[in-house]
């Protein structure tokens, strides 16, 4: 999902779009939640990290950059990023040697 501020949902709220755009916007978070769940419980040990944070049953999400105005600095965010990225390096290092 993109960024947007008030005046881009002030302008698809007067064109009747916002609400599709919410559809489509929550559509696109679920798909990335499953896809890095998937990612991340191929590998039992980034699970047990996952139970070590109690993420576990994770369901994909990383909290947000930014909460409430502030940057968000929680250490399970953190965590979870570094759990993601190693299993996406994974994911890269096993592609690359099949190919």
């Amino acid at each position: 999902m993109t960024d947007i501020d008030v005046r881009d949902v002030a302008a698809m709220r007067r064109q009747g779009d916002f609400a599709q755009y919410l559809q489509q916007a929550r559509a696109d978070e679920a798909r990335a939640n499953a896809a890095r769940k998937t990612l991340v419980y191929r590998h039992t040990d980034l699970v047990d990290q996952l139970r070590l944070l109690g993420q576990d049953p994770w369901n994909g999400r990383i909290p947000p950059t930014e909460w409430g105005g502030a940057i968000n600095t929680s250490s399970i965010r953190a965590r979870l990023l570094a759990i993601v990225t190693e299993a996406e390096q994974r994911s890269a290092g096993a592609a690359g040697a099949a190919a």
